[in-house]
Protein backbone atom coordinates (compact mmCIF):
# COMPACT_ATOMS: atom_id res chain seq x y z
CA UNK A 1 0.00 0.00 0.00
CA UNK A 2 2.89 2.25 0.81
CA UNK A 3 4.24 2.15 -3.06
CA UNK A 4 0.60 2.85 -4.47
CA UNK A 5 0.61 6.11 -1.73
CA UNK A 6 4.01 7.02 -3.00
CA UNK A 7 2.79 7.07 -6.58
CA UNK A 8 -0.24 8.59 -6.31
CA UNK A 9 0.73 11.51 -4.32
CA UNK A 10 3.71 12.13 -6.27
CA UNK A 11 1.84 12.36 -9.47
CA UNK A 12 -0.74 14.61 -7.62
CA UNK A 13 1.73 16.81 -6.23
CA UNK A 14 3.81 17.57 -9.37
CA UNK A 15 0.54 17.66 -11.48
CA UNK A 16 -0.29 20.10 -8.62
CA UNK A 17 2.88 22.14 -9.13
CA UNK A 18 2.43 22.56 -13.01
CA UNK A 19 -1.48 23.65 -12.96
CA UNK A 20 -0.86 25.98 -9.99
CA UNK A 21 2.36 27.72 -11.37
CA UNK A 22 0.50 28.18 -14.52
CA UNK A 23 -2.13 29.83 -13.06
CA UNK A 24 -0.11 32.30 -10.62
CA UNK A 25 1.22 33.27 -14.07
CA UNK A 26 -1.68 33.58 -15.70
CA UNK A 27 -3.98 35.16 -13.22
CA UNK A 28 -0.91 37.47 -12.39
CA UNK A 29 -0.11 38.84 -15.81
CA UNK A 30 -2.91 37.78 -18.05
CA UNK A 31 -6.22 38.66 -16.26
CA UNK A 32 -7.79 41.51 -18.14
CA UNK A 33 -9.24 44.44 -16.34
CA UNK A 34 -13.06 43.49 -15.58
CA UNK A 35 -11.37 40.27 -13.49
CA UNK A 36 -8.15 42.13 -11.90
CA UNK A 37 -9.76 42.85 -8.67
CA UNK A 38 -10.76 38.88 -8.18
CA UNK A 39 -7.33 37.57 -9.61
CA UNK A 40 -6.09 38.93 -6.60
CA UNK A 41 -7.41 35.45 -4.93
CA UNK A 42 -6.85 34.00 -7.54
CA UNK A 43 -3.14 34.58 -6.83
CA UNK A 44 -3.51 34.07 -3.35
CA UNK A 45 -4.86 30.42 -4.22
CA UNK A 46 -2.78 29.32 -6.80
CA UNK A 47 0.68 30.30 -4.74
CA UNK A 48 -1.19 28.21 -1.60
CA UNK A 49 -1.93 25.27 -3.56
CA UNK A 50 1.81 25.63 -5.17
CA UNK A 51 3.24 25.71 -1.65
CA UNK A 52 0.76 22.74 -0.81
CA UNK A 53 1.47 20.45 -3.55
CA UNK A 54 5.51 21.00 -3.01
CA UNK A 55 5.65 20.59 0.78
CA UNK A 56 3.42 17.32 0.24
CA UNK A 57 5.70 16.11 -2.39
CA UNK A 58 8.25 16.37 -0.10
CA UNK A 59 6.65 14.99 3.13
CA UNK A 60 4.31 12.42 1.94
CA UNK A 61 2.72 11.60 4.60
CA UNK A 62 0.59 8.98 6.63
CA UNK A 63 -1.07 9.79 9.92
CA UNK A 64 -1.02 7.14 12.91
CA UNK A 65 -3.56 9.00 15.51
CA UNK A 66 -3.33 6.75 18.79
CA UNK A 67 -5.62 7.99 21.51
CA UNK A 68 -3.65 11.48 22.69
CA UNK A 69 -0.76 11.17 20.23
CA UNK A 70 -0.38 11.41 16.73
CA UNK A 71 2.08 10.02 14.50
CA UNK A 72 3.44 10.63 10.93
CA UNK A 73 4.98 8.68 8.82
CA UNK A 74 7.43 10.36 5.76
CA UNK A 75 7.46 8.36 2.72
CA UNK A 76 8.63 11.70 0.85
CA UNK A 77 12.27 12.56 0.18
CA UNK A 78 11.76 14.66 3.58
CA UNK A 79 12.85 10.52 5.06
CA UNK A 80 16.49 11.63 4.26
CA UNK A 81 16.64 14.56 6.32
CA UNK A 82 15.89 15.07 10.08
CA UNK A 83 12.94 14.99 12.07
CA UNK A 84 12.77 18.05 13.32
CA UNK A 85 13.11 19.31 9.77
CA UNK A 86 9.77 17.22 8.41
CA UNK A 87 7.50 18.20 11.62
CA UNK A 88 8.69 21.67 10.77
CA UNK A 89 7.18 21.46 7.09
CA UNK A 90 4.27 19.58 8.35
CA UNK A 91 3.34 22.70 10.33
CA UNK A 92 4.00 24.74 7.22
CA UNK A 93 1.49 22.43 5.29
CA UNK A 94 -1.01 21.97 8.08
CA UNK A 95 -1.24 26.01 7.73
CA UNK A 96 -1.10 26.50 4.18
CA UNK A 97 -4.17 23.40 4.04
CA UNK A 98 -6.36 25.65 6.42
CA UNK A 99 -5.11 28.87 4.71
CA UNK A 100 -7.24 26.99 1.14
CA UNK A 101 -10.07 26.55 3.07
CA UNK A 102 -10.43 30.18 4.32
CA UNK A 103 -9.67 31.48 0.92
CA UNK A 104 -12.21 28.76 -0.96
CA UNK A 105 -14.87 30.47 1.94
CA UNK A 106 -13.69 34.12 0.68
CA UNK A 107 -13.71 33.19 -3.40
CA UNK A 108 -17.54 32.57 -2.65
CA UNK A 109 -18.07 35.53 -0.06
CA UNK A 110 -16.81 37.63 -2.83
CA UNK A 111 -18.94 36.38 -5.80
CA UNK A 112 -21.89 37.00 -3.34
CA UNK A 113 -20.52 40.67 -2.36
CA UNK A 114 -20.27 41.79 -6.08
CA UNK A 115 -24.26 41.18 -6.47
CA UNK A 116 -25.71 43.25 -4.02
CA UNK A 117 -23.15 45.84 -3.49
CA UNK A 118 -20.41 47.56 -5.71
CA UNK A 119 -16.74 45.69 -6.46
CA UNK A 120 -14.52 45.95 -3.26
CA UNK A 121 -11.14 47.82 -4.01
CA UNK A 122 -8.14 45.85 -4.37
CA UNK A 123 -6.82 47.49 -0.68
CA UNK A 124 -9.63 45.73 0.67
CA UNK A 125 -9.47 42.67 -0.75
CA UNK A 126 -5.81 42.50 0.25
CA UNK A 127 -7.00 43.49 3.46
CA UNK A 128 -9.22 40.83 3.94
CA UNK A 129 -6.66 38.51 2.62
CA UNK A 130 -3.90 39.26 5.20
CA UNK A 131 -6.74 38.85 8.37
CA UNK A 132 -7.80 35.40 6.96
CA UNK A 133 -4.19 34.90 6.73
CA UNK A 134 -3.40 35.38 10.65
CA UNK A 135 -5.18 32.18 12.37
CA UNK A 136 -3.14 29.74 9.91
CA UNK A 137 -0.22 31.61 10.50
CA UNK A 138 -0.81 31.60 14.77
CA UNK A 139 -1.31 27.96 14.05
CA UNK A 140 1.92 27.20 11.98
CA UNK A 141 3.95 29.63 15.10
CA UNK A 142 2.32 27.12 17.69
CA UNK A 143 3.29 24.10 16.11
CA UNK A 144 6.69 24.59 15.78
CA UNK A 145 6.89 24.46 19.65
CA UNK A 146 5.44 20.82 19.91
CA UNK A 147 7.75 19.00 18.12
CA UNK A 148 8.45 15.62 20.49
CA UNK A 149 11.66 13.28 20.34
CA UNK A 150 10.46 10.48 18.00
CA UNK A 151 11.74 7.84 20.46
CA UNK A 152 9.03 8.95 22.75
CA UNK A 153 6.74 8.21 19.79
CA UNK A 154 7.92 4.79 19.31
CA UNK A 155 7.80 3.48 22.95
CA UNK A 156 3.86 5.08 22.33
CA UNK A 157 3.32 3.05 19.34
CA UNK A 158 4.61 -0.19 20.47
CA UNK A 159 2.45 -0.03 23.46
CA UNK A 160 -0.80 0.73 22.23
CA UNK A 161 -0.96 -0.38 18.38
CA UNK A 162 2.30 -2.92 18.16
CA UNK A 163 1.14 -4.36 15.31
CA UNK A 164 2.49 -1.73 13.30
CA UNK A 165 6.05 -1.98 12.22
CA UNK A 166 7.58 1.63 12.49
CA UNK A 167 11.33 1.16 12.72
CA UNK A 168 13.56 2.26 10.22
CA UNK A 169 11.05 4.67 8.94
CA UNK A 170 11.11 8.50 9.47
CA UNK A 171 9.10 9.60 12.29
CA UNK A 172 7.61 13.03 13.65
CA UNK A 173 4.32 13.78 15.30
CA UNK A 174 3.05 14.84 18.88
CA UNK A 175 3.13 12.91 21.97
CA UNK A 176 0.02 14.75 23.58
CA UNK A 177 -2.78 16.47 21.14
CA UNK A 178 -4.60 18.22 24.00
CA UNK A 179 -2.20 20.34 23.98
CA UNK A 180 -2.71 24.18 23.50
CA UNK A 181 -0.77 24.01 20.61
CA UNK A 182 -2.11 20.79 18.69
CA UNK A 183 -5.66 21.59 19.47
CA UNK A 184 -5.45 24.91 17.83
CA UNK A 185 -4.18 23.50 14.87
CA UNK A 186 -7.19 19.98 15.40
CA UNK A 187 -9.47 22.68 16.22
CA UNK A 188 -8.67 24.83 12.96
CA UNK A 189 -8.40 22.27 10.56
CA UNK A 190 -10.85 19.21 11.68
CA UNK A 191 -13.84 21.20 13.48
CA UNK A 192 -13.76 24.79 11.36
CA UNK A 193 -13.81 23.01 7.80
CA UNK A 194 -16.90 21.79 8.29
CA UNK A 195 -19.01 24.79 9.08
CA UNK A 196 -16.77 26.77 6.23
CA UNK A 197 -17.71 24.23 3.60
CA UNK A 198 -21.45 24.12 5.13
CA UNK A 199 -21.38 28.22 4.52
CA UNK A 200 -19.62 27.62 0.90
CA UNK A 201 -22.93 25.67 0.03
CA UNK A 202 -25.27 28.29 1.27
CA UNK A 203 -23.75 31.03 0.22
CA UNK A 204 -23.65 29.13 -3.49
CA UNK A 205 -27.67 28.97 -3.28
CA UNK A 206 -28.00 32.82 -2.51
CA UNK A 207 -25.84 33.15 -5.47
CA UNK A 208 -28.28 30.82 -8.02
CA UNK A 209 -30.87 32.63 -5.95
CA UNK A 210 -29.97 35.94 -7.17
CA UNK A 211 -29.78 34.39 -11.22
CA UNK A 212 -33.24 34.03 -11.01
CA UNK A 213 -34.73 36.88 -13.38
CA UNK A 214 -38.84 35.79 -12.79
CA UNK A 215 -40.95 37.75 -15.59
CA UNK A 216 -37.94 38.86 -17.51
CA UNK A 217 -36.76 37.50 -20.86
CA UNK A 218 -33.17 36.96 -21.29
CA UNK A 219 -31.33 36.06 -24.77
CA UNK A 220 -29.68 32.48 -25.70
CA UNK A 221 -26.34 33.90 -25.03
CA UNK A 222 -27.22 35.21 -21.53
CA UNK A 223 -29.06 32.19 -20.46
CA UNK A 224 -25.83 29.89 -21.97
CA UNK A 225 -23.76 31.83 -19.39
CA UNK A 226 -25.90 31.54 -16.61
CA UNK A 227 -25.71 27.92 -17.01
CA UNK A 228 -21.70 27.91 -17.09
CA UNK A 229 -21.54 29.84 -13.95
CA UNK A 230 -24.08 27.37 -12.55
CA UNK A 231 -21.81 24.77 -13.61
CA UNK A 232 -19.10 26.65 -12.29
CA UNK A 233 -19.96 27.27 -8.79
CA UNK A 234 -21.31 23.32 -8.32
CA UNK A 235 -17.78 22.05 -9.55
CA UNK A 236 -15.83 24.69 -6.97
CA UNK A 237 -18.42 23.87 -4.21
CA UNK A 238 -17.60 20.02 -4.61
CA UNK A 239 -13.92 20.70 -3.90
CA UNK A 240 -14.08 21.55 -0.15
CA UNK A 241 -15.75 17.87 0.00
CA UNK A 242 -12.60 16.25 0.30
CA UNK A 243 -11.68 18.17 3.23
CA UNK A 244 -14.70 16.12 4.68
CA UNK A 245 -12.90 13.03 3.72
CA UNK A 246 -9.93 13.70 4.88
CA UNK A 247 -11.69 15.03 8.46
CA UNK A 248 -13.71 12.09 8.58
CA UNK A 249 -11.19 9.27 7.70
CA UNK A 250 -9.34 11.59 11.08
CA UNK A 251 -11.54 11.23 13.57
CA UNK A 252 -12.46 6.80 12.18
CA UNK A 253 -8.87 6.39 13.45
CA UNK A 254 -8.38 9.09 16.29
CA UNK A 255 -11.96 7.83 18.11
CA UNK A 256 -10.72 4.05 17.01
CA UNK A 257 -14.11 3.32 15.60
CA UNK A 258 -11.55 1.32 12.50
CA UNK A 259 -8.34 0.58 12.92
CA UNK A 260 -7.22 0.38 9.42
CA UNK A 261 -3.94 2.00 7.64
CA UNK A 262 -6.40 2.33 4.65
CA UNK A 263 -7.70 5.60 6.63
CA UNK A 264 -4.65 6.82 7.80
CA UNK A 265 -3.22 7.38 4.48
CA UNK A 266 -6.47 8.18 2.86
CA UNK A 267 -6.48 11.88 5.31
CA UNK A 268 -4.01 13.25 3.35
CA UNK A 269 -4.66 11.65 0.18
CA UNK A 270 -7.84 13.43 0.07
CA UNK A 271 -6.94 16.97 1.01
CA UNK A 272 -4.84 16.86 -1.90
CA UNK A 273 -7.11 16.62 -4.80
CA UNK A 274 -8.03 20.78 -3.16
CA UNK A 275 -4.97 21.73 -4.84
CA UNK A 276 -5.61 20.01 -8.05
CA UNK A 277 -8.45 20.52 -8.68
CA UNK A 278 -8.77 24.53 -7.67
CA UNK A 279 -6.48 25.40 -11.04
CA UNK A 280 -8.18 22.94 -13.03
CA UNK A 281 -11.83 24.62 -12.07
CA UNK A 282 -10.00 28.30 -12.92
CA UNK A 283 -8.50 27.12 -16.13
CA UNK A 284 -12.03 25.37 -16.97
CA UNK A 285 -14.55 28.36 -16.24
CA UNK A 286 -12.66 31.54 -16.45
CA UNK A 287 -12.54 32.44 -20.04
CA UNK A 288 -9.56 34.56 -20.77
CA UNK A 289 -7.63 31.45 -18.62
CA UNK A 290 -8.54 29.37 -20.82
CA UNK A 291 -7.69 30.81 -23.88
CA UNK A 292 -4.46 31.35 -22.34
CA UNK A 293 -4.10 27.58 -21.85
CA UNK A 294 -5.31 26.68 -25.09
CA UNK A 295 -3.29 28.82 -26.84
CA UNK A 296 0.15 27.69 -24.87
CA UNK A 297 -0.71 24.28 -25.67
CA UNK A 298 -2.14 24.43 -29.48
CA UNK A 299 -0.66 27.08 -30.82
CA UNK A 300 -0.87 25.99 -34.57
CA UNK A 301 -5.03 25.19 -33.78
CA UNK A 302 -5.17 28.60 -32.40
CA UNK A 303 -3.80 30.16 -35.00
CA UNK A 304 -5.84 28.68 -37.78
CA UNK A 305 -8.98 29.73 -35.77
CA UNK A 306 -7.18 33.10 -34.90
CA UNK A 307 -7.28 33.99 -38.87
CA UNK A 308 -10.91 33.00 -39.01
CA UNK A 309 -11.97 34.63 -36.16
CA UNK A 310 -10.56 37.97 -37.52
CA UNK A 311 -12.14 37.48 -41.04
CA UNK A 312 -15.39 37.00 -39.15
CA UNK A 313 -14.78 40.33 -37.16
CA UNK A 314 -14.07 42.33 -40.62
CA UNK A 315 -17.61 40.85 -42.24
CA UNK A 316 -19.73 41.72 -38.87
CA UNK A 317 -17.83 45.05 -37.79
CA UNK A 318 -20.87 46.59 -39.48
CA UNK A 319 -24.05 44.79 -38.23
CA UNK A 320 -22.35 44.68 -34.24
CA UNK A 321 -22.36 48.02 -34.85
CA UNK A 322 -25.43 48.23 -35.65
CA UNK A 323 -26.61 46.24 -32.70
CA UNK A 324 -24.82 48.37 -29.68
CA UNK A 325 -27.92 50.53 -29.24
CA UNK A 326 -30.19 47.41 -28.57
CA UNK A 327 -27.10 45.84 -26.36
CA UNK A 328 -26.60 48.58 -24.01
CA UNK A 329 -30.65 48.68 -23.37
CA UNK A 330 -30.31 44.76 -22.71
CA UNK A 331 -27.02 45.60 -19.98
CA UNK A 332 -28.79 48.75 -18.51
CA UNK A 333 -31.88 46.13 -18.11
CA UNK A 334 -29.86 43.27 -16.92
CA UNK A 335 -28.08 45.91 -14.05
CA UNK A 336 -30.93 46.57 -12.54
CA UNK A 337 -31.36 42.85 -11.36
CA UNK A 338 -27.71 42.49 -11.12
CA UNK A 339 -27.15 40.19 -13.44
CA UNK A 340 -23.60 41.82 -14.46
CA UNK A 341 -22.36 41.89 -11.12
CA UNK A 342 -22.46 38.44 -10.67
CA UNK A 343 -21.35 37.17 -14.75
CA UNK A 344 -18.67 40.17 -15.27
CA UNK A 345 -17.20 40.37 -11.52
CA UNK A 346 -16.97 37.32 -10.18
CA UNK A 347 -16.37 34.62 -13.11
CA UNK A 348 -15.51 36.45 -16.59
CA UNK A 349 -17.65 34.58 -18.27
CA UNK A 350 -19.38 37.29 -20.30
CA UNK A 351 -15.81 37.85 -21.95
CA UNK A 352 -16.37 35.09 -24.40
Amino acid sequence: MSLIFVIFHTTLSLIGCVLNSLLCYVAAWKSPTVIKTYSIITVNFAITNLAICVVNFVLQMRMIPIEKTIIFVSYGPCQWLNNKICFDLYSVLVHVYTHTIWLLFVSFCYRYYVMVKSEPSKTRVNLLLLIIYIPSFVQMILLFFDFTDPSILLKIQQSLVPQYNLKGLMIFGIADSTSFNAMFSIIHVAVMSTPIVLCIVVLRKKILKKMSFKGVEVNSSTRSLQLQLLRALTFQALIPCFYLIGVASYFISRLEIYRDPFFEYLIFSAFLFVPVLSPISAFTFVTPYRKWLLRACHLSIYRVESEKNETTKEVTNETRWGQSTRTNSIIYEFERFTVLNILYKTTNLLDD
